[in-house]
């Protein structure tokens, strides 16, 4: 939307912008119109009562710290096979410009 007090309005503290804002106006009207269809459609739903502790408090996994560590190992072991060849290269390119 281009009204820069956009995000006055929807906190609340835009005062009368509404009243004089036919856009802001329109789309107050279309987010409460939403909010009443949520409201009733999702009235008889309820979250588990576990849900809350398992979204706060997860049981964390440890597969991507094993991934993590084999992937670091893939990297030193490359970097292990490739370095002394390349410094070989690289002192052989020097010795033969000197």
């Amino acid at each position: 939307m281009a009204c820069p007090e956009l995000e006055d309005l929807l906190s609340g503290a835009s005062g009368n912008h509404a009243v004089h804002c036919e856009a802001c106006r329109a789309l107050l009207d279309a987010c409460a119109e939403i909010d009443s269809v949520f409201d009733a459609a999702f009235a008889g739903i309820s979250a588990p009562a576990g849900l809350a502790a398992s979204v706060l408090y997860p049981r964390l996994s440890p597969i991507p710290e094993v991934l993590d560590l084999i992937g670091w190992a893939a990297v030193l072991a490359v970097a292990a096979i490739v370095l002394p060849r390349f410094t070989s290269l690289l002192s052989s390119i020097f010795t033969g410009l000197g």
